[in-house]
């Protein structure tokens, strides 16, 4: 830079630069006082610009000595007395310098005109100028940010303020059952089943569940806050189960927590000694889970809303998270329609029962996009060879059982019926009728109910206020006919069986559809699998399947209730089967929590001490599904009250 200051034009752009370190026109300075005054990076340049006059005088970069070299050719548009000005200048440093003519010290000469001083303002109003916009801009975008988060805190409804202990986490919740029918009625929105719709919005409910609001939104206006829905994932056609798990079918390799305490493996003192590839899917890791019961994370302010809401109905609070129960007594009002959880929390919201999915979103099956969604369960493009392949493995492997009272004639005939379709050779199993004298006694006698259960104790705490069940008479024949099945199916010494109730209608493809389950999806350590499973609770561990977790929102003496329904096909491990009767049977007979003895309750309960593995009924149509001839446990409960 220093080179170029002079001659004439090319030193225009630097004036200002000679200017600010103290150059003046003509002025000639050694480099002691270079040295003093410029940088290191600018003696630097000096260097690779010394073609256009000077040149260091030891070669090196790293010391600003200069010399002016005699060969310069001048520039044309130098004035005459600039001209004369230069020669006059390189004859003083001519007499400076040794005999290679590179004198000892530099001397250099700044030059400058009224046109650099122009043309450098320009570059500084340009440079400024654009200064000024970049700052407008990032104000223009902080503003807007602040407006954003400001019009948020605003929406809150002042009716909730905090309490007098000052409290952040509890908020006063006077007049919030006058608000709460507006926190989640929305009008213009039609009642519709958005369960095949909203695969692509559930990823994002599950984000937002991570950022849940303090404090609910009360006075909501506007569209609803449910998810928008989306076209549902395509379904390929498969040409049937692989001998080995495909990348595309094959399980992920585990179920890892999210939060919560270390991971821990299933139980394994009833795991099998050896896994056979006909029991299993031998490839596929065993699944594992938070050592904790997971459960839904709500603010008080949300908890006390929903349980002012059952208040109303007549319910008795206790400590359950009733947020929780309203989104399961939507469930269990569509028992026989596909819904998955999230639909299921929506419709409760609407009629204003529980939290918005758009506030705090739940879900009762972790992963939800591997199984929860109706379209897994539609039928696959099953070859000939497969059909061969899995009533092959079906006659090797798995005994078939019907549970039947022996005064349902007409349910007996249409379930054998439907399975000489199948061609599927099935056992009856008479069910056991309580109301028959001496019939509990037989039981106990038999071995499918404790030698020492005291039914009428446990009918006692049924009818407490606590338990809220009423005649559990028909609940206790429908647990010993369960065990006695399976007590048939283990003297039978079967590797595998399946037990139907009479209610049950498998599905055409029901054959293969269990052989490509067993074979190519079951981690092998399952020991119990729901073929048809209402309101699960646990995580997806393949398109078909659910691990089977307890319910942490329910507390141990209600025996976790509610989720996990369904006994009308169950697949069971004969080797373990034993080990598993123990646990299901200490939990069933247990007077003390009455709800336990439901089997299919007890079984979920203990799913922590059981692998026990489940078909989601969200899929449609799944493996099989219910007739319409009502529940006989239910009926006869009901009689039972009425006879007394």
């Amino acid at each position: 830079a220093f080179c170029s200051w002079h001659f004439g034009r090319r030193s225009k752009a630097l004036a200002p630069v000679s200017a600010m370190i103290g150059l003046q026109p003509g002025k000639l300075l050694a480099s002691s006082d270079i040295q003093n005054m410029a940088s290191p990076w600018l003696c630097r340049a000096v260097t690779g610009n010394c073609k256009h006059g000077y040149q260091t005088a030891s070669g090196s970069s790293d010391t600003c000595s200069l010399v002016a070299r005699s060969d310069v050719v001048e520039d044309d548009a130098l004035l005459p007395q600039q001209q004369q000005q230069q020669q006059q200048q390189q004859q003083e440093a001519t007499e400076f310098s040794g005999d290679d003519g590179c004198p000892s010290t530099s001397l250099v000469s700044a030059t400058t005109g009224e046109g650099a001083w122009q043309h450098h303002r320009q570059r500084l109003l340009v440079l400024g100028g654009t200064l000024l916009v970049v700052l407008a801009l990032s104000t223009l975008a902080v503003v807007a940010c602040l407006t954003t988060s400001v019009a948020r805190i605003s929406n809150v409804d002042p009716s909730l303020r905090l309490s007098a202990s000052g409290d952040k986490n509890y908020f006063a919740v006077d007049g919030i059952q006058d608000a709460f029918s507006i926190i989640f009625r929305h009008s213009g929105e039609e009642d519709q089943d958005p369960g095949e719709k909203i695969v692509a919005r559930e990823d994002e409910h599950k984000s937002q569940a991570k950022q849940r609001l303090q404090v609910p939104h009360h006075g909501l206006k506007g569209p609803p806050m449910s998810p928008k829905v989306g076209p549902s994932a395509p379904i390929e056609p498969i040409s049937g189960p692989p001998a080995s798990v495909s990348s595309a079918s094959k399980p992920p390799a585990s179920i890892q927590p999210t939060t919560g305490p270390p991971a821990t493996p299933a139980p394994s003192s009833t795991l099998p000694a050896k896994p056979r590839a006909s029991q299993c899917n031998v490839t596929t890791p065993i699944p594992q889970f938070p050592s904790g019961l997971r459960s839904w994370k709500l603010s008080p302010s949300w908890r006390v809303a929903c349980e002012r809401k059952k208040e109303k109905k007549g319910w008795y609070p206790f400590e359950r998270n009733w947020c929780w129960v309203a989104m399961k007594d939507e469930c269990h009002a569509n028992l026989k329609k596909h819904m998955s959880w999230t639909t299921i929390q929506d419709h409760a919201a609407n009629k204003g029962n529980t939290v918005p999915v758009s506030s705090s979103p739940f879900f009762p099956l972790e992963s939800p996009e591997v199984c929860d969604r109706p379209h897994k369960g539609v039928s696959t493009t099953w070859s000939r060879k497969d059909w061969k392949q899995s009533y092959k493995w079906a006659k090797e492997n798995v005994k078939f059982y019907v549970l039947n009272l022996p005064t349902d004639v007409e349910r007996w005939a249409k379930i054998s019926g439907r399975l000489k379709t199948l061609h599927v050779e099935a056992k009856r199993v008479l069910g056991v009728d309580m109301r028959v004298k001496g019939t509990l006694e037989k039981a106990k006698a038999e071995g499918w109910v404790p030698y020492d259960f005291n039914f009428n104790a446990s009918q006692k705490n049924a009818n407490s206020r606590r338990q809220h069940m009423g005649n559990i008479l028909g609940t206790l024949g429908c647990a010993s006919a369960h065990f006695k099945a399976q007590a048939q199916a283990i003297e039978d010494s079967g590797p595998l069986a399946v037990v139907f109730e009479d209610d049950s209608w498998p599905e055409h493809d029901f054959i293969p559809r269990l052989w490509s389950l067993v074979t190519a999806e079951l981690p092998c350590d399952w020991e119990v699998t729901a073929l048809m499973s209402r309101c699960p609770y646990g995580k997806c561990v393949s398109d078909h399947l659910v691990r089977v977790q307890p319910d942490g929102n329910e507390p141990a003496w209600r025996c976790h209730q509610g989720v996990n329904w369904g006994m009308h096909g169950v697949l069971y491990r004969i080797e373990t089967l034993k080990q598993v009767q123990r646990k299901w049977k200490a939990a069933v007979f247990n007077e003390e929590t009455p709800h336990c003895m439901d089997v299919d309750v007890a079984l979920a309960s203990i799913s922590d001490k059981v692998s026990y593995y489940a078909v989601p009924a969200v899929q449609k149509p799944g493996f099989l599904v219910e007739q319409n001839l009502g529940s006989s446990r239910w009926n006869i409960n009901v009689g039972s009250v009425k006879s007394n």
